[in-house]
């Protein structure tokens, strides 16, 4: 894991020095839950933060990337139990971004997210049963694919929204359940 996060960092190191990179902040919201096993765990809120890099390989063509706190997770509610479980991740995109016209470009590729903290907490009929923040038995990565849209507010403002598919399961052992995230941001270009 620290290998890939190393060529992740060094990859992303020989590119920012390119006078052409672009460099932003990014925030926004996170719609997310869990899916597999055959159910769909109800959508929790969350959010991003982070900075990116936009690469440009032509006018209409670009690499979009950067690095994002990002918290995920699920909340669901039955017969007077209710249970949220949060999972703060440092996510890696990997965007290929294609400008469709002067102010909307479509994107897609994968990333990859690190495990930084779990939370979870079970309520019943107002009482809390259970607190956890324990993360054994969590998968220490979550890998995926990215599909979006942007549009050019400005030259330095910019909203996003996309879908995040999981590929990799939530636990060590368990393949079967995957995040899967729908996102909203604001991106803001710095040197424009």
């Amino acid at each position: 894991m620290k290998k890939i996060f190393t060529i992740l960092c060094a990859g992303m190191l020989a590119f920012s020095v390119s006078a052409q990179t672009q460099f932003g902040a990014t925030a926004g919201l996170n719609m997310s839950n869990i899916t597999g096993d055959g159910e769909n765990i109800g959508m929790k809120m969350g959010m991003h933060v982070g900075v990116t890099a936009s690469i440009p390989f032509s006018d209409a063509m670009s690499l979009k990337t950067g690095a994002l706190y990002s918290i995920k997770g699920a909340a669901d509610s039955e017969d007077g139990a209710e249970l949220t479980m949060s999972l703060s991740y440092l996510e890696i995109p990997l965007n290929l971004s294609f400008a469709v016209s002067d102010q909307v470009s479509l994107m897609a590729g994968p990333y990859v997210g690190i495990l930084m903290g779990a939370k979870m907490k079970m309520v019943f009929d107002g009482v809390t049963v259970l607190e956890s923040t324990d993360t054994d038995g969590l998968a220490t990565m979550d890998v995926g694919i990215n599909v979006g849209a942007g549009f050019a507010v400005s030259d330095a403002i910019s909203i996003n929204a996309g879908y995040q598919m999981g590929l990799t399961g939530i636990g060590e052992d368990d393949s079967d359940t995957n995040n899967s995230n729908i996102h909203l941001g604001v991106t803001y270009s710095f040197g424009n």
